[in-house]
């Protein structure tokens, strides 16, 4: 996998157009297409530091592929990618948005022992 597929990984992964991509981290929409068609363009390490800030992918991933796609953000290894992603996200909420995150995670916990009852 290159740089363009990568590019294009975070992108449909995160349901976001290249427009919205490069608003979000500072840059063109032009340069995007740019790092979507030419495999030969390197991002810069700033702009890969910017999209593992704003999604959770590590940037040594999104420049060179290197693994772990997910920056590491528990200490725990064996938690999922997925698991891993959620994490990311919840670092970048308030405190009130990770207030209503919890009730939600509550909620589904006193449903589940409703129907176990």
């Amino acid at each position: 996998m290159n740089q363009c597929d990568r590019i294009r990984l975070i992108l449909q992964e995160n349901k976001l157009k290249q427009k919205e991509l490069a608003a979000e981290i500072g840059v063109s929409e032009s340069y995007i297409s740019i790092l979507l068609k030419k495999p030969e363009v390197s991002l810069s390490r700033s702009i890969a530091a910017l999209i593992e800030e704003k999604y959770g992918y590590s940037a040594d991933w999104v420049q060179s592929g290197t693994e772990p796609k997910i920056k590491q953000v528990s200490k725990n290894r064996a938690l999922s990618e997925l698991h891993q992603k959620a994490l990311a996200q919840l670092e970048k909420m308030s405190d009130g948005q990770v207030k209503a995150v919890l009730a939600f995670i509550n909620s589904l916990d006193e449903i589940e022992r409703a129907l176990l009852k």
